[in-house]
């Protein structure tokens, strides 16, 4: 049988903090009706576990200037071109997140931007990387949902 890592306590626990990483254990433990103290080491069972792997603030990119968001499709020439593609995209903090997929580009990549300018600055640093022959943008015109984290099924 299979041992589970969470429970349904966890599962609350986890909920509450999604919603607000900040919340006290003090207002966790009022509002499951779990001490103060069995709270604390539920969330720290759960960090050491990789259950909760980071704390993290939620920036609104539209109040720090970054409104505009895009997706571009890339296609190494070999794979051996990797670290330097990821090279280039960690050195600026507007490249979120990067996806190796299949189908006819090898990965995603999510970018926020000031406006148009910005981007395409972002996209020709790109295409000069080593091994990049080929990419794809499409822009974000909305979001209509968006979620940080997954969040465990409840029994």
């Amino acid at each position: 049988m299979e041992q589970k890592i969470i429970d349904e306590i966890d599962r609350r626990i986890i909920r509450i903090l999604s919603e607000n990483a900040n919340v006290t254990a003090t207002e966790i433990s009022e509002r499951i009706n779990l001490s103060i103290p069995a709270v604390n080491k539920r969330i720290a069972k759960l960090v050491a576990s990789g259950v909760i792997s980071r704390f993290m603030v939620i920036i609104d990119p539209y109040l720090v200037g970054k409104p505009m968001l895009a997706f571009i499709f890339i296609t190494l020439e070999r794979l051996c071109h990797f670290d330097e593609l990821m090279e280039y995209i960690n050195t600026d903090p507007d490249f979120l997140e990067c996806h190796a997929i299949t189908g006819e580009f090898d990965y995603i990549v999510k970018v926020r931007s000031k406006d148009t300018l910005d981007l395409e600055k972002k996209l020709l640093g790109l295409k000069d990387v080593n091994g990049v022959v080929r990419t794809n943008t499409t822009i974000s015109l909305d979001t209509h949902k968006y979620l940080p984290s997954v969040l465990p099924d409840f029994d």
